[in-house]
């Protein structure tokens, strides 16, 4: 049973299409930050003469990119499944996964006791990192 009306669906892709807009933009901004077409991320040697503080703040400028292009990548997904039969539909349980979770995450791929379900079984291993 698939319970999304037209309207909903519309309101979904619209928030999609607006979030990967935003994406795009910060990903060309954190590869161009001159807007002159060079792709290059931000030289941070300008910024300090610590090596250890230029290679801890180009690391975190790559792994904000990458969490970036993750969430793209998830989202241009979302919008493709958003005209499928089984958008909405939870994979692990095949229930029908709330409007309200929905409009709070588009990609979201599973109901919330599922997602909680596989957060605690899939803890990463490595933990938080600085």
């Amino acid at each position: 049973m698939h319970y999304l009306t037209i309207e909903q669906r519309e309101s979904l892709q619209a928030a999609l299409s607006a979030r990967a807009e935003e994406l795009r933009a910060s990903i060309g901004n954190a590869l161009d930050p001159t807007g002159e077409g060079k792709h290059s991320l931000t030289d941070h040697r300008e910024d300090t003469d610590d090596d250890a503080v230029m290679d801890l703040e180009s690391s975190m400028e790559v792994e904000a990119l990458e969490r970036h292009t993750m969430e793209l990548r998830a989202t241009e997904a979302a919008l493709v499944r958003l005209h499928t039969p089984d958008y909405g539909e939870c994979v692990d349980c095949g229930e029908d996964i709330p409007f309200v979770r929905l409009q709070a995450s588009p990609m979201a791929t599973r109901c919330t006791p599922c997602q909680t379900r596989h957060e605690h079984t899939h803890k990463s291993v490595g933990g938080a990192r600085l």
